[in-house]
C-alpha cells in the first residue's frame, strides 16, 4: 500500500487539508498526517486537528508522496528548515511532491520548482515570489510537472486530491470515486 505524508502547519487551509486526505483514504492509501510544530494544529478558520505524528518523527524512507496544504500555514512551512529538508529529500528520492494554494512557496524555496510549471494561489505576492524562483506559473487549477503536483486554492481541493490519487496509480479507482462522490 502506498504511503502519503501530509504536513499540517498552524494556519492551514482546512479544505485543502481535509479534501485530499479524505480522497486518498477513500482510495485506500495509507495517509499519515504530520504536524509541523506539534500534533495539535489549528487551521485558518479555527478547526483544530490532531495529527497522526509530528514532522520530527517523519521518516520518508517508506513514503511515496509528500503533500503540503496551503493557507497562512504555507509561510510557516516555507520558513521551517525541517520542512524544506523533507521536500528536498522527497524530491531527490523521486517521490511525488505536492502543494496547493500558497504552499508551492515552500517547494520554491526548496529549489524543486525552478524551471517547472506550477499552479498557485493567484495573489501577486505569491506569484511574484514563485517567479523569482524561476517557476512558470500556470493559470490551471491543477498542474502536474514530472513528480510535482500543484494546485491554485481551496476550490481546487477535490481536483487536487483526485489528481494525487491518479498520480499514485489509482486512476481507475478515481473514476469510480468521482461517480460515488457525485463529482462532475
Amino acid at each position: 500500500m502506498k504511503k502519503i505524508i501530509v504536513l499540517v502547519a498552524p494556519g492551514f487551509e482546512e479544505i485543502e487539508f481535509s479534501a485530499p486526505v479524505d480522497i486518498l483514504r477513500r482510495l485506500e492509501l495509507d495517509v499519515v498526517t504530520a504536524g509541523v510544530l506539534g500534533r495539535e494544529v489549528e487551521g485558518a478558520h479555527g478547526v483544530i486537528v490532531r495529527a497522526d505524528t509530528t514532522l520530527a518523527e517523519v521518516d520518508l524512507a517508506g513514503a511515496d508522496a509528500l503533500v503540503l496544504p496551503g493557507g497562512p500555514g504555507s509561510w510557516v512551512m516555507r520558513d521551517t528548515p525541517a520542512v524544506i529538508a523533507k521536500i528536498q529529500e522527497a524530491h531527490a528520492a523521486g517521490k511525488l511532491v505536492a502543494a496547493i494554494c500558497a504552499a508551492p512557496l515552500a517547494l520554491g524555496k526548496a529549489g524543486i520548482l525552478t524551471g517547472k510549471k506550477a499552479s498557485a494561489y493567484p495573489d501577486p505576492s505569491v506569484l511574484d515570489e514563485l517567479k523569482e524562483e524561476g517557476v512558470k506559473v500556470m493559470a490551471d487549477q491543477v498542474t502536474v510537472d514530472g513528480n510535482i503536483v500543484t494546485a491554485n486554492g481551496p476550490a481546487a481541493a477535490l481536483a487536487f486530491g483526485y489528481t494525487l490519487g491518479e498520480c499514485l496509480g489509482k486512476a481507475a479507482e478515481v473514476v469510480e470515486l468521482k461517480k460515488a462522490m457525485v463529482y462532475a
